[in-house]
């Protein structure tokens, strides 16, 4: 009995974990973090995020974790530092710094843009490469990410606070992956797709791409072409279901319960669900739409 309640408490903590992780967002810092040598290391600087707002994203940045002449943080400062912040934390017990040899870290210009990313983009992944780092500014640097980062290589201004003459640009490559909707078998030109056809898959998806995310965007429409299994779908290249066809004899019935009339019609232009299309009464030749 002991054993059992044990058991049922550890699952219950963790599944109050989990809804916490998927309420509050996550904050995680690696045991060792290269960070660009600065004389004040902020939460900003050295967090990865999963999850979290963008209100605590920019609270971070607030956040005094260390100085330029620390080597390491606990965990017990750590936690006293960010008790306030409404997330859950994944933190190492001890936080080795390391810093870069240039005034600015790839590592670091690589989590913040994730970070700024996830923020706006909670069910996505980004996969970032930074190709080149500006050598002229100062170490306290700052990066303005108020720019279109919907692209594969992105520009992102970075500056010197101190000496705002000092300027240039971080360049980098951004791959966003989403879980898309995909078929699980090859569907031929026209036939209806059905739930048991699709299945779900981490995929990139490029910019500008009019990719189908879920199953629910698929069922009940019908490709315009030939579509091999494990393909990402465009919604261009899908039509919904028509399940009425022009010339196609249907009974229309009008009223409520307590009195309906029933017609038989006549179908002037085909339709799929959700579709108003012309009808012609066979016994009056008028025209109505339902």
């Amino acid at each position: 009995m002991r054993l059992f309640n044990r058991t049922f408490l550890s699952a219950v903590i963790f599944l109050m974990s989990m809804q916490a992780m998927a309420k509050h967002g996550e904050i995680i810092i690696s045991s060792a973090t290269e960070i660009s040598p600065r004389d004040v290391i902020t939460a900003y600087d050295i967090v990865e995020t999963n999850n979290i707002s963008r209100e605590i994203l920019e609270r971070l940045k607030n956040i005094v974790v260390a100085t330029g002449k620390s080597a390491r943080i606990t965990k017990i400062d750590l936690i006293k530092k960010l008790r306030m912040v409404d997330s859950y934390f994944m933190f190492p017990t001890e936080v080795k710094l390391l810093r870069s040899k240039q005034f600015i870290s790839r590592m670091e210009v690589e989590r913040k843009i994730k970070n700024h990313l996830l923020a706006n983009c909670k069910k996505c992944d980004f996969r970032i490469n930074i190709n080149s780092v500006p050598k002229i500014v100062t170490s306290d640097w700052e990066m303005d990410l108020n720019v279109d980062l919907n692209k594969k290589t992105v520009m992102v201004p970075v500056y010197s606070v101190s000496q705002p003459d000092k300027k240039g640009w971080i360049t980098a490559e951004v791959k966003k992956y989403m879980n898309v909707a995909i078929l699980n078998r090859d569907v031929k030109f026209g036939e209806p797709i059905t739930e048991a056809m699709i299945t779900t898959d981490l995929r990139y998806v490029p910019a500008g791409a009019d990719v189908v995310l879920s199953a629910e965007g698929l069922i009940g429409m019908q490709p315009t072409k030939y579509m091999p299994a494990g393909e990402m779908i465009s919604y261009r290249d899908l039509k919904r279901e028509t399940v009425m066809k022009k010339g196609q004899i249907v009974k229309a019935v009008f009223g409520k319960e307590a009195f309906e009339v029933s017609i038989s019609a006549l179908a002037e232009e085909s339709g799929a669900i959700g579709d108003v299309i012309k009808f012609k009464n066979m016994d009056s030749q008028k025209m109505f739409s339902a």
